[in-house]
C-alpha cells in the first residue's frame, strides 16, 4: 500500500522542495492564514483569505505539482465579499500529508468532502485549474450537494484526450536535466501576465517537485457524456487556445454537454491562467451564479 501514497523522495529532496514552496507562497497576499483538516486519507493544509461576507465562500484547487501558490494573483480579486480557501490537496508536494490511497473518482471525491466538512462549508464555488479543474469537475458530478458553481481552466483529459506531445514531454521532464524541466514547464504554462520574479518563483517551484517528489494520486480522468449531462451546478469552462495539453476546440465542444455551461476559449493563452482575464471573469461569474439564486428565492417568495 505504501507504493500508492505520494511522498518525497527523501529529507534532502523533502528540504529543497519545501524552501521552493515558501520562496513561491511568499507572493500571497497578506494576512496569510492556515489550517489543518484531518481527513480519512491525511492531513489537509488549507489557506484562508478575505473577509466573512455573506457571499458562498470559494474553494481552490491547484494544478498538479503547482501547490496553492500559483493561487497567490488571484486570491483578493476573488475574496471580494467572501472568504476564499486554497487547498493544498494530498498527495502533492506541500505541507498536506497522505496517510491512504486515493485510487478512484469517488475517493477523489470522498477527500474533498471531508476536506470542505471539515471547514465548516456548507456550500462552495469551486475553482479548479488543470488537474485541481478536472478535481472540481469530478467533484460536481458525484457531490453535487455542497457545490455552488464549479469553474475549471484547462482541464486536463477531463474533455478531450492528452496531446502526444504533452505527454512525451510530461516523462521528459521527469527524466531530463534541470534546465530541461524548467523550460518545458515555463513553455507549458505560457503567458499569464505575471511579473517575472513570481512567474519564476512558481516555474522552479514546480520543476523542483517533479524532481523531489513521487506523486501516486489518480491521474485525471475523462468525464463521461452522461456525468457532464448531468452535472447540476452551473459552470464556467475557460480553456488556453494555445494549449499544448489537449485541443481547446474539442474540449470546448465536449464541455458543452453540461446543461448550465459557459465556456471560454482564450486566444493566445496556453495551460496556464491568464491573470487579467481570470480576475474579471471569475468573479463575475461568481456574482452571475449568486444572483440568479437571488432573483430565484424573490420569484417564490
Amino acid at each position: 500500500m505504501a507504493t500508492l501514497i505520494s511522498s518525497f523522495t527523501g529529507d534532502e529532496a523533502r528540504t529543497r522542495v519545501l524552501a521552493a514552496y515558501d520562496r513561491a507562497m511568499a507572493f500571497w497576499p497578506q494576512p496569510r492564514e492556515q489550517s489543518d483538516v484531518e481527513t480519512a486519507f491525511g492531513t489537509t493544509r488549507v489557506y484562508p483569505y478575505g473577509p466573512d461576507g455573506d457571499g458562498t465562500p470559494v474553494v481552490l484547487l491547484h494544478g498538479q505539482s503547482a501547490g496553492p501558490a500559483e493561487w497567490a494573483p488571484h486570491v483578493a480579486a476573488l475574496a471580494e465579499g467572501r472568504t476564499v480557501y486554497a487547498v493544498d490537496r494530498v498527495g502533492e508536494p506541500g505541507y498536506s500529508t497522505q496517510t491512504a490511497p486515493i485510487r478512484t473518482q469517488d475517493e477523489t471525491a470522498a477527500w474533498l468532502e471531508e476536506v470542505l466538512a471539515g471547514l465548516g462549508l456548507e456550500r462552495v464555488h469551486l475553482v479548479g485549474h488543470s488537474y485541481g479543474g478536472w478535481v472540481a469537475l469530478n467533484h460536481a458530478a458525484r457531490a453535487p450537494e455542497r457545490v455552488a458553481s464549479v469553474t475549471a481552466y484547462d482541464p486536463p483529459r477531463a474533455l478531450a484526450p492528452l496531446k502526444p506531445g504533452f505527454v512525451l514531454g510530461a516523462i521528459a521532464s521527469l527524466i531530463g536535466t534541470d534546465g530541461f524541466r524548467y523550460r518545458w514547464i515555463d513553455r507549458l504554462i505560457g503567458g499569464t501576465g505575471l511579473p517575472a520574479e513570481e512567474s519564476d518563483a512558481q516555474v522552479r517551484f514546480t520543476a523542483e517537485a517533479l524532481r523531489g517528489f513521487r506523486v501516486r494520486l489518480l491521474p485525471p480522468q475523462e468525464m463521461a457524456d452522461e456525468e457532464l449531462a448531468t452535472t447540476q451546478a452551473p459552470a464556467l469552462v475557460l480553456l488556453g487556445g494555445e494549449s499544448r495539453v489537449h485541443n481547446a476546440r474539442r474540449a470546448a465542444e465536449r464541455a458543452r454537454l453540461i446543461p448550465d455551461v459557459r465556456v471560454q476559449v482564450v486566444p493566445g493563452a496556453g495551460h496556464g491562467i491568464p491573470v487579467e482575464l481570470f480576475n474579471s471573469r471569475v468573479p463575475e461569474f461568481v456574482r452571475e451564479v449568486e444572483d440568479e439564486v437571488k432573483d430565484g428565492r424573490a420569484a417564490r417568495s
